[in-house]
């Protein structure tokens, strides 16, 4: 899968999904390709983060704090995308599409992207400007996950369909707001 071809995949029920649907990557390529390396970009920012502007957004946290968070951030990340593909096989059963696990890991690591990319904006040291960039996010992997679920479970939109989207949506984000609980932590620690 080419980086331009992602960008499409946020707005096209068909551009990219059905190479990758053809392609059939392992959900253990996924994780060696894309998963760990981007999970690691967001508990680098955190720790550059800490380390450069930690007075800003944690006046009284250590940076042995930092370290905890970046690590706790992490261990959820690596629970997160495989609940989730978890999730979507299960919903997808519950609603007679053809699934496995390659496929909905595929779709919840690519979903994931968005949000993994918004954390480079830890580089500039503004919670406004911190928090825009991660709902666009969250807002872009629900239109990957709206564009994909159709294409890597090999079904047309429907009304089952369109549940399933939505639920997967809810789940994702209620994931994605306890992800940023854990990075909101130096706010309450002392």
């Amino acid at each position: 899968m080419k980086a331009t071809t992602y960008t499409h995949m946020l707005t096209s029920f068909h551009e990219g999904w059905d190479e990758l649907h053809e392609a059939h990557p392992t959900a253990f390529s996924f994780f060696i390709k894309l998963v760990l390396p981007l999970s690691l970009l967001p508990v680098l920012m955190v720790l550059y983060a800490g380390s450069r502007y930690g007075q800003y957004y944690g006046p009284t946290v250590s940076m042995s704090h930092w370290e905890t968070l970046a690590v706790a951030f992490f261990v959820a990340e690596m629970l997160t995308v495989p609940s989730m593909a978890w999730i979507i096989r299960q919903l997808a059963r519950a609603h007679k599409a053809r699934s496995d696990y390659d496929g909905s890991y595929a779709l919840a690591a690519i979903a994931a992207v968005p949000m993994w990319l918004s954390s480079l904006t830890l580089f500039v040291p503004s919670v406004l400007f911190n928090l825009a960039c991660a709902f666009t996010g969250l807002a872009m992997a629900c239109a990957l996950v709206y564009h994909g679920i159709p294409a890597m479970l090999g079904k047309e939109r429907d009304e089952d369909v369109r549940d399933m989207t939505y639920l997967v949506m809810w789940i994702g984000g209620g994931a994605w707001a306890i992800l940023c609980a854990i990075l909101s932590m130096p706010f309450f620690s002392a």
